[in-house]
């Protein structure tokens, strides 16, 4: 062993400690190869609290191939400061069929907090969600519930977690619906009800009645305690829902267009620097992007955004644009409905759209590499390394 490598190994642990959780997730990888002390520094609960609080947002990207199987990409951002280039090539890459034994329909995200993504994987005789923290390679299956949906009837997800008691929760909403034969349109809705997982019961528990009826088009997102919904009501009318996950309770929130009629739900919900934000892709020549400055509060919704429509960024690809990320440069990442990743470069007014393989389409959501392992709050659900 050299003089600088007998240096390292006999550092003060905790200096140890805070010298590594500022190191990218991959390299903390390579780090736990050292030796038998880094991993066991590395391993601790501490350590991966301690990461997380410095750990950058990136990209969790699900691949949805057309010869092959579903595949989950991470990939980091460049630098913050320079206009918001990718690493092309993923810092952890795994094939979902393999990995989690996902074989069947479509596979989905519902959403990543600190670290862990919550899939659904669900075709027209099977509907099951899972959590995954693709950094420590564990997951656990949540149970799945004895009735299916068929249409017309509607479903969505949202993934959240507690602000006092630190709990995760996978949110699911159900909405039993009826439709109208002369116009195809939702005439009524019988039956609702939403269920909440917490992670470690092992078990589903019904909360009752949802205080709406809503055609929902995307999954929940989740902001400052919060899971929200853009919905759309009976009579076509689009709104936001709230639904606190502390107090598991539906509350009302307020939009920057309330009541607005639509054909579809055409507005979509994002973070970009840390204030919520409202896509608004109603108009075919371009997509205005709100931001409500203070959260909760109606006024501050402000209209932050006006992005012009390229010819080559129309049609259904672009139909639902997500905004994802705002650079220091005023650079903004978006992604379209299912397909592309791109970006408004905020110099030229204009859109350039990422690299991207022709022979799948894709899913995108921002994801904070951690070592939260599930070991630690999972009791009752089994934790699968793979």
């Amino acid at each position: 062993m050299s003089d600088e490598e007998g240096f390292l190994m006999n550092l003060p642990s905790h200096i140890i400690v805070d010298v590594l959780s500022r190191l990218p997730a991959p390299t903390i990888l390579n780090c736990k190869l050292v030796c038998k002390k880094w991993l066991s520094l590395i391993s601790t609960p501490e350590f991966a609290k301690l990461h997380l609080s410095r750990s950058t947002p990136g990209l969790v990207v699900f691949q949805h191939e057309r010869v092959r199987a579903e595949v989950c990409r991470l990939f980091e951002f460049e630098d913050d400061l320079d206009h918001a280039d990718l690493h092309y090539d993923p810092v952890i890459k795994f094939d979902l069929s393999v990995s989690l034994g996902i074989s069947r329909g479509a596979t989905v995200q519902v959403g990543s907090i600190n670290g862990m993504v919550c899939f659904r994987n669900f075709d027209r005789e099977y509907d099951a969600l899972c959590i995954c923290n693709p950094i420590t390679r564990e997951y656990i299956a949540l149970p799945v519930l004895d009735w299916l949906v068929k249409f017309p009837s509607q479903v969505t997800y949202g993934f959240g977690l507690s602000r006092i008691s630190g709990q995760y929760k996978v949110v699911r909403i159900f909405h039993e619906c009826v439709l109208d034969p002369t116009t195809g349109a939702f005439s009524s809705i019988p039956k609702s009800e939403c269920h909440v997982y917490t992670l470690g019961t092992g078990s589903w528990r019904s909360i009752g009645g949802v205080p709406f009826a809503y055609n929902c088009r995307s999954v929940g997102l989740f902001f400052n305690g919060n899971l929200h919904w853009v919905i759309q009501d009976l009579e076509g009318s689009e709104l936001i829902s709230c639904f606190n996950v502390e107090k598991e309770s539906f509350q009302p929130f307020p939009c920057p267009f309330p009541g607005e009629r639509h054909k579809g739900t055409l507005h979509s919900l994002g973070v970009l620097a840390g204030c919520l934000c409202l896509c608004d892709n109603t108009s075919d020549s371009e997509i205005v992007i709100w931001v409500m400055k203070e959260y909760g509060l109606k006024k501050s919704w402000n209209k932050e955004f006006v992005i012009s429509k390229m010819p080559d960024f129309a049609g259904e690809s672009y139909e639902m644009v997500y905004a994802l990320k705002v650079f220091e440069n005023g650079d903004i990442l978006l992604t379209g409905d299912d397909y592309y990743l791109f970006f408004y470069r905020n110099q030229t007014k204009t859109l350039q759209q990422v690299e991207a393989d022709p022979n799948y389409s894709i899913q995108t959501m921002l994801h904070v590499p951690s070592f939260v392992s599930l070991k630690n709050f999972v009791i009752k659900e089994n934790v699968i390394v793979f």
